[in-house]
């Protein structure tokens, strides 16, 4: 289990993002007003604990994992997002192999 995979499984998307969005239960899912947009009539941003993935309908129709939420949110790069929820979940971090840095180039792309 590579670092990233870990500090996925460790952090609960709802709970982090419910830090910064109201979510409201929908299911097994969880809705609320999406954070990157003006937008008070229609809670089109879901989150789904399942999958550890969150995704606007709306507007700004963009999604992702609790890496791109708090990197869109926060306006850090992967490595900032990265130490800092790896801190939050006590994970220890090592100098990246090449498997760490090829997943670090994933989240760093355009999507």
């Amino acid at each position: 289990m590579s670092v990233i995979d870990e500090v996925k499984a460790r952090i609960d998307i709802a709970d982090l993002v419910s830090e910064s969005v109201q979510l409201r239960r929908a299911g097994k899912n969880f809705t609320g007003f999406c954070p990157f947009h003006p937008n008070q009539r229609t809670p089109a941003f879901v989150v789904f604990p399942d999958t550890g993935t969150w995704r606007c309908f709306g507007q700004c129709n963009e999604g992702g994992d609790i890496f791109r939420f708090l990197m869109k949110k926060e306006g850090w790069d992967f490595s900032e997002t990265l130490h800092y929820l790896a801190d939050r979940a006590g994970v220890q971090l090592k100098p990246p192999g090449e498997e760490q840095q090829a997943a670090a180039e994933e989240h760093t792309s355009p999507s």
